[in-house]
């Protein structure tokens, strides 16, 4: 399993904060019925801008942070 620094988990919490359910862009789909879909910011997303796997940002987002608060009770 890879190790991360605190600096980085914080630099990839708050990125996920400011981003998360954002839309990244809007798309005109259908062929005889047109709809507009819109695809939003998520976690593969951050996994592509930190050049990490799906699995490692997740671990990061709910894993570290649940550590976290198990440390900030005692």
């Amino acid at each position: 399993m890879t190790k991360f620094n605190d600096e980085f988990i914080h630099e990839v919490k708050n990125h996920w904060i400011e981003n998360k359910g954002k839309v990244k862009y809007v798309a005109e789909t259908g062929i005889h019925l047109k709809r507009t879909t819109s695809k939003k910011y998520g976690l593969q997303d951050l996994a592509d801008h930190f050049n990490i796997t799906e699995g490692q940002a997740r671990r990061l987002l709910y894993v570290k942070s649940k550590g976290e608060q198990n440390e900030r009770k005692l």
